[in-house]
């Protein structure tokens, strides 16, 4: 197994940044307690909207206005770009932003649907998100 460097970012519920890294062989096992103990430690996944609105990286940004000026109606890739470039005053790819929504999609914070016009995005509610199971072997599988 080649060497890997795992870092992961998140913040807690009173908005505290943590930071955890790991330099040298990551599995599936040791990714799966990390992301418990992240769990364990922000309480239920949330996005801390006020937390990635102060940070300086693009995909923090998005995924700030998309869950503050867009969870309540769909929105397609390049509404979600006008609307970062409008809010930030700074450039965007479409690719990019195309890819930070299919993160959060798959982070399970956005439903993707397709349309005639394409893909089409919009926030779940948090009634929907699930719990991560504390066996890492059932969310890895």
């Amino acid at each position: 197994m080649r060497t890997r460097r795992l870092k992961i970012e998140f913040y807690d519920a009173e908005g505290v940044r943590h930071t955890i890294s790991i330099d040298g062989p990551v599995t599936r096992e040791k990714a799966g307690k990390l992301m418990n103990l992240v769990e364990l430690m922000s309480g239920t996944p949330q996005i801390s909207t006020t937390a990635l609105g102060l940070s300086s990286k693009k995909y923090d940004k998005l995924a700030s206005i998309v869950m503050t000026q867009l969870r309540d109606r769909s929105f397609s890739s390049t509404q979600a770009k006008k609307l970062f470039e409008t809010v930030h005053k700074e450039k965007i790819l479409l690719s990019t932003v195309s890819t930070y929504l299919t993160r959060l999609a798959d982070r399970g914070l956005l439903e993707r649907h397709q349309e005639r016009d394409g893909l089409v995005y919009s926030v779940r509610m948090a009634e929907e998100k699930r719990p991560l199971p504390l066996d890492p072997s059932a969310q890895l599988s």
